[in-house]
């Protein structure tokens, strides 16, 4: 074999194997597919439930704030009737 028979062999494997190269690189076309709709019903069901999670949330944040007016009740309560531990100390005027 020439030199000249190597050269083109090795131009027809370059002339193969590039565009097998390159074709390999092209990004993927763009799909079509439209986003899952959900149905009325799964949707009116996630609304209900969602409406009754914030019924239960109202509810327990007035007992909630009943509990803490309650102690708040409690509190001043205690404090009027706590003695001081030590009297009051007098003070004398310097003469």
């Amino acid at each position: 074999m020439t030199l000249s028979h190597i050269k083109i062999i090795i131009g027809l494997i370059g002339a193969v194997i590039l565009p097998a190269a390159l074709s390999a690189c092209r990004t993927a076309p763009a799909t079509t597919a439209e986003p899952k709709r959900e149905s009325a019903v799964d949707t009116s069901g996630k609304v209900q439930a969602l409406q009754r999670q914030i019924q239960e949330r109202d509810k327990r944040i007035e007992e909630l704030e009943s509990q803490l007016e309650a102690l708040k009740v409690i509190d001043q309560d205690h404090e009027k009737q706590r003695k001081p531990l030590r009297p009051p100390a007098t003070i004398e005027p310097i003469q």
